[in-house]
């Protein structure tokens, strides 16, 4: 007497196309364009926020912090002592004039950095 043999084959061939069409069919289902309506905003208010803190480095290597003269020889421990005590999520805007060295940029802006402010935007033209 014979042993029957059980031929997948067809069985396999079949499961494999409908696994392509189920893949097919996923992926546009997932990837098709929804269309949202966003509401209008208002054009007379603009989104930024208004700096807390905003630093002027001048091209004669004079900084001002908010508009008051700091030595930039103990830059860190003058500013570490007027503004440590700010939210450290507060807005540090820095003005560097463009013919200032690269070292007095970095030695300013890494005070800022090491007294915990995180949001820190530079200023361009």
């Amino acid at each position: 007497m014979k042993k029957p043999e059980l031929n997948i084959t067809p069985f396999v061939d079949i499961m494999l196309v409908l696994l392509a069409i189920l893949m097919v069919s996923v992926s546009v289902s997932t990837y098709q364009e929804r269309t949202v309506n966003l509401p209008q905003g208002s054009k007379k208010t603009p989104a930024m926020k208004k700096a807390t803190i905003t630093i002027i480095i001048k091209k004669d290597a004079e900084v001002l912090v908010n508009n008051q003269r700091m030595p930039v020889k103990n830059f860190l421990e003058n500013f570490n002592l007027k503004y440590g005590n700010y939210n450290k999520n507060s807005l540090v805007y820095i003005a560097a004039d463009k013919d200032i060295k690269y070292s007095l940029f970095m030695k300013i802006y890494s005070s800022v950095v090491k007294t915990g402010f995180t949001q820190i935007g530079l200023l361009t033209k």
